[in-house]
């Protein structure tokens, strides 16, 4: 309860705020950009996204080339061109070939060979098995490392949005100061001309005014940089942007269940346990050599004009050939090997990926509640010097306080603004960062990952960059 009137009371501050400084134009026309919106196109468009999208199509392939060694592989080959030929044959005389007894070697022009092998594998040592294996898994690696990207440039999306909306109610509160200090020094120019003031007052109130420009022209220039980097990360100009509104429903309710989600579901985490099981497919793959190898081949041969004969021959072989390495120096056993230390570290990579998580999780929520405390102080802080300001305001028209005391008043007022405008969407960003490390902020925001973020296989277009369609 207490922070819901917190959050009320807060809300009628900023809303008074707004209201002086003219952002009661929310009722006017609609907004052009959405929060969701500009996540959604930094989704579809950003071009790191785009990396490892196109880094995941290119896997699909390397599936299907896996998928290839469990079909037959045919080849043919022909040749022709002249032979010479030396033999028992051809070194014997005979009408057939046209040649004496005492000829050495034959020419024959006209050769043509032409064969058709096909080779099927029967075992293999798991070896297809395996690397069919290894690249689904790399597959799922890719994906979850799409869903990842997503959620970084997200998170960026996120803080460039906010920051414009920050530095733009930041330039309003700093125009309501400027004015609030050009009323001031009016004041004080028309006491001075009538007698009932003096000189000195009319500088002070000068100077003050010429420092509260000196802090507009400041802020103006945090939100140029703000809006730069908002066209950088989204890829268009902030126009007019609509505010956020948060849903914290997908927030666990307490730290350590944020943690205990974000270990399940952050995709960071997902892709290193992916990464876990290419290693395991890896180790299969590459103990394969350590078995025999048994392969059908079926090979058709069509030869003419061949060994000194002008005639054409025939002949086809069907094979089961089995093929066992007996000695390779120990390396097909240290490849093995290898390849487990490989693994041991991609699960050493793990449990990095997951203090990392939760690490990150902790400091959004310790972000969080540092804001909202802030918020808190602040919120009755800029309600005490309000009405300071206003009393202040007061007392000096008829006499009974200085000028200084007023100018220090309107000032804390401006500065607790500026404070509470930016513990509030500090408080916000926190929010969003907790959701962007339990690894769901694009789903809250409502936006789609693109279909290649899926984990497991999904239906694309055959072709590729450069082809036709």
């Amino acid at each position: 309860m207490k922070m819901r009137a917190l959050s009320l009371r807060r809300t009628a501050l900023l809303l008074g705020t707004a209201l002086l400084t003219g952002v009661a134009g929310f009722a006017g026309p609609s907004f052009a950009m959405s929060l969701q919106d500009a996540v959604g196109l930094v989704i579809a468009t950003n071009p790191e996204v785009g990396v490892t999208v196109k880094n995941r199509r290119a896997i699909d392939f390397e599936l299907r080339q896996a998928r290839a060694l469990y079909y037959p592989q045919i080849d043919i080959r022909l040749d022709a061109g002249i032979e010479f030929s030396e033999n028992e044959t051809t070194d014997r005389g005979s009408a057939e070939t046209n040649q004496g007894i005492h000829d050495k070697g034959r020419w024959l022009y006209g050769r043509r060979d032409a064969q058709i092998t096909l080779q099927q594998r029967i075992f293999d040592g798991f070896e297809t098995d395996s690397e069919v294996e290894r690249q689904k898994q790399r597959l799922a690696s890719a994906g979850h490392r799409i869903q990842d990207q997503g959620h970084v440039t997200a998170l960026d999306a996120t803080q460039s949005y906010l920051d414009v909306l920050r530095h733009t109610e930041r330039v309003q509160n700093a125009e309501e100061n400027v004015r609030a200090h050009e009323a001031t020094l009016g004041l004080v120019q028309r006491r001075s001309e009538l007698g009932g003031g003096n000189v000195a007052d009319v500088r002070q109130a000068e100077a003050r005014l010429a420092t509260a420009r000196t802090a507009l022209n400041e802020i103006q220039g945090d939100l140029r940089d703000a809006r730069a980097v908002f066209q950088r990360v989204i890829g268009v100009e902030p126009q007019e942007l609509e505010p956020v509104t948060l849903d914290g429903s997908m927030i666990a309710p307490s730290e350590e269940e944020s943690v205990a989600r974000g270990l399940t579901t952050n995709p960071k985490v997902l892709l290193a346990q992916a990464d876990v099981r290419v290693a395991d497919a890896e180790i299969d793959k590459e103990a394969a050599p350590l078995y025999p190898r048994l392969d059908l081949e079926v090979i058709g041969n069509n030869n003419r004009h061949n060994n000194g004969l002008e005639n054409t021959t025939y002949n086809a072989t069907f094979l089961l050939v089995a093929r066992y390495n007996l000695y390779r120096g120990g390396a097909d056993l240290a490849r093995v090997r290898e390849f487990k230390w490989r693994k041991a570290e991609a699960q050493e990579e793990l449990r990095v990926q997951e203090r990392a998580v939760a690490e990150d999780i902790r400091l959004s929520w310790s972000a969080r509640e540092t804001q909202r405390d802030a918020i808190e102080t602040l919120t009755d802080q800029v309600e005490a010097n309000q009405n300071t300001r206003d009393v202040y305001a007061q007392q000096f028209d008829i006499g009974q306080r200085s000028l200084l005391d007023l100018l220090d008043a309107t000032n804390e007022l401006f500065l607790s603004r500026n404070d509470l405008i930016t513990a509030s969407y500090e408080e916000m960003f926190a929010n969003y960062r907790i959701l962007a490390a339990q690894g769901e902020l694009v789903q809250a925001l409502g936006v789609a990952f693109p279909t290649e973020a899926t984990p497991g296989e999904a239906e694309f277009e055959t072709t590729a960059p450069g082809e036709g369609g």
